[in-house]
């Protein structure tokens, strides 16, 4: 996995063993979203809804090891399934002045694997980013193994 190196902008890319579609599909369908997003160790999606479409809501709500309740929710912006899912990302947990940040996956398929890249763009400081960057290596990793074996 690689990182930009931006006070702004997380970068992470990782290689699926599965076609593009498996992957958008995890990303996209909300009864797939909750089996593999989180550990019963750190934090774990309860439930998802969704409008799959430009202009559509998403929301989903998760709980973490302490049993707190948490929500991250936004809006899509670009679909172009199985090669682009862009959608706007605000939760629960933000500080006063925290922007709405936007998260893009841009997935190419190439011989039965998927070259997955994550942006997530538009913090406010380098402390927001990095505790974000954090959870998409977790959240990468967990999506590898849902594709590749338990999806």
């Amino acid at each position: 996995m690689t990182i930009l190196d931006d006070a702004t902008t997380i970068v992470r890319e990782i290689s699926i063993n599965a076609p593009a579609a498996k992957v958008f599909a995890a990303l996209t369908q909300p009864e797939q979203m909750v089996r593999w997003w989180g550990d019963d160790n750190i934090y774990r999606l309860t439930n998802m809804e969704a409008d799959v479409r430009v202009g559509g809501r998403w929301r989903t709500v998760g709980r973490d090891v302490a049993g707190e309740e948490f929500y991250v929710e936004g809006e899509y912006r670009t679909i172009d399934s199985p090669v682009v899912l862009e959608y706007t990302w605000r939760y629960s947990w933000a500080q006063d002045g925290d922007p709405q940040t936007v998260v893009r996956f841009d997935l190419d398929e190439r011989d039965g694997a998927t070259h997955v890249q994550v942006t997530h763009s538009g913090f406010a400081d380098a402390h927001s980013k990095h505790g974000h960057d954090d959870g998409w290596v977790l959240v990468l990793g967990w999506l590898r193994n849902f594709a590749e074996i338990g999806g």
